[in-house]
């Protein structure tokens, strides 16, 4: 009897033994067979603050999707050249997929078209010029400015002096924003002066615009650039120090990184619009992994979801979710 049990017992053990075996087995096969996306992102600025909830989105899809991602930033702000050189680059280290934010409509269109024929290519937050079919992601940009003009026009600005920073445009999603704020005023009887700020370092955008504040009398700034509207805010707040009229010029804008939320709080900006930068960063990811499997999309044009934030509605569940998007 014990001897019956004692191979009993040892024949439950090799048994033991060999389903532990075979689910290892089962296991490595499956992790050797795992594949890891090379994915290149490369957006069209310095690395700032208005990239984390962009970057929280691309982690997010990076984990769930087995996702290697090299997130590449430009030395120069809005440099097409750079773009073009480090578009290349990637390519070459064998990345499988390029997300990229083009920074110029016209010039980035062949270098984009020519970078398909070797990897799938996702544009993101702008368009290019072409006539081929791509894949991107971004909101209507358009939509965005006219919501933006409609709320300048609703906090009772239809005579104002209105300064309008007209930084980067040959940028697609800036000049949709811009096309779609002149649309919702044209029928007004603003007064329309155009600004400009040039020049690579954040000091000189600032010492710029305060310059312009200083010099120019105006009821109205509005911007459509995340650091620029972080710039003008914040040379408001030093002037409304020493100048008590400047208190009273209102800021409109587009980003919501912690600095325009800050200022938001603080009746600094008037008002922000902001697009869904966290599920940007994610569909990237995913279409690019799709792609690279061959899988095709059912709309190669993803729209994203924007909104206007002023003091009244910041504090809403939905709009607390966009800006905090990691926040429970």
């Amino acid at each position: 009897m014990k001897k019956k049990r004692k191979q009993i017992s040892i024949i439950l053990f090799v048994l033991l033994v060999l389903s532990f075996l075979l689910l290892l087995n089962d296991t490595l096969l499956s992790e050797e067979n795992k594949k890891i996306y090379n994915i290149s992102i490369i957006v069209r600025g310095r690395n700032s603050e208005s990239l984390m909830i962009m970057k929280q989105g691309i982690d997010q899809a990076a984990s769930e999707m087995n996702a290697n991602i090299s997130f590449v930033t430009l030395s120069e702000e809005n440099s097409a050249s750079e773009q073009m050189e480090l578009m290349n680059r990637e390519i070459k280290n064998k990345s499988d997929a390029i997300i990229i934010a083009p920074v110029d409509y016209e010039k980035m269109s062949e270098p984009i078209e020519n970078a398909m024929n070797k990897v799938p290519v996702i544009l993101i937050e702008s368009k290019v010029k072409s006539e081929k079919v791509l894949s991107s992601i971004s909101c209507d940009n358009y939509n965005l400015g006219v919501s933006l003009g409609k709320e300048m026009i609703e906090m009772g600005n239809k005579r104002a002096n209105i300064a309008i920073v007209k930084n980067n445009l040959e940028c697609s999603s800036i000049k949709d924003r811009y096309d779609g704020f002149m649309s919702a005023i044209k029928d007004t009887e603003n007064t329309i002066t155009s600004w400009e700020v040039s020049g690579g370092k954040q000091s000189d955008y600032y010492n710029q615009a305060k310059k312009l504040l200083e010099d120019n009398d105006v009821d109205v700034v509005v911007t459509f650039d995340p650091s620029i509207l972080e710039t003008i805010a914040e040379v408001k707040k030093d002037l409304s120090s020493i100048n008590k009229e400047k208190t009273f010029v209102e800021i409109y804008g587009v980003g919501s990184t912690s600095k325009i939320i800050s200022f938001l709080e603080d009746k600094i900006i008037s008002a922000t619009a902001i697009q869904n930068e966290f599920n940007i960063g994610y569909l990237g990811v995913e279409t690019a992994v799709n792609k690279i499997n061959g899988k095709k999309n059912n709309n190669n044009n993803n729209t994203i979801s924007s909104t206007v934030i002023n003091i009244r509605n910041m504090y809403s569940e939905e709009n607390q979710r966009l800006l905090f998007p990691f926040v429970r």
